[in-house]
């Protein structure tokens, strides 16, 4: 039994003092930087280093709630230290407490590790409150960015939408133009024709009454001039 309490006790323990009136209230802290996050992924493994780190969260949490004496708290360090507890871990554990103190019972211990059980749901109750309140509030500012991305998007397609339609009314515009330039000269031709003919005829005209003056004119210098 020396060997036994010398492998799993420490000195100080050697005289327990009596433990104290339990205090349902006792809890340990749950912190915000270190509250578990739900998610659609697998479940972690217990080499992953979150649930390392939530796990010493745990026991440092445990270890802060363990009053003084010897309790279930005290026999579940005892047994989980041996690293393979079998039956006969736990009489020797339970001979062990017995030796530490007299007022060890199985009942006792039992309606202590409820206690401890209590707690560690209490704590998971809290940390899942509190991861959920986290991604309740990433999601509320996702659906913003999301909803503020589409309406920029929603904007930004409406005027897409806007310019090809002007574009399409530009394009037919200048499509209709280009025929209508085609037909410019054509149009036109009709006007410019009977223009032209007539400053053909002015012409004409002119160079025909100049000629038949100076034929007269020059009639009148030969045939009148010396009377």
């Amino acid at each position: 039994m020396k060997s036994w309490k010398n492998l799993f006790v420490k000195t100080e323990e050697a005289e327990p003092a009596k433990k104290e009136e339990r205090n349902d209230s006792f809890s340990f802290p749950v912190t915000g930087s270190h509250a578990p996050t739900q998610s659609a992924s697998p479940a972690p493994s217990y080499n992953d280093p979150a649930v390392a780190e939530v796990m010493q969260i745990y026991e440092n949490g445990l270890d802060s709630i363990n009053m003084p004496g010897y309790d279930f708290y005290e026999f579940y360090k005892t047994v989980i230290s041996t690293g393979n507890p079998g039956e006969q871990t736990y009489i020797m554990a339970f001979q062990m407490a017995r030796t530490l103190d007299k007022t060890i019972t199985p009942g006792k211990l039992l309606t202590d590790a409820e206690f401890y059980i209590s707690k560690i749901n209490e704590v998971h109750s809290q940390y899942v409150s509190q991861g959920q309140q986290k991604l309740n509030s990433i999601d509320e500012k996702k659906k913003s960015e999301k909803n503020s991305l589409q309406k920029d998007i929603d904007q930004a397609s409406l005027r897409i939408t806007q310019l090809r339609a002007e574009l399409q009314q530009l394009e037919s515009a200048i499509s209709q133009k280009r025929t209508i330039l085609m037909k410019v000269d054509e149009t036109y031709y009709p006007q410019e024709k009977t223009i032209r003919e007539k400053l053909n005829a002015n012409d004409m005209a002119r160079k025909t009454s100049i000629d038949k003056l100076n034929m007269i004119k020059e009639n009148i210098q030969k045939f009148i001039k010396s009377l």
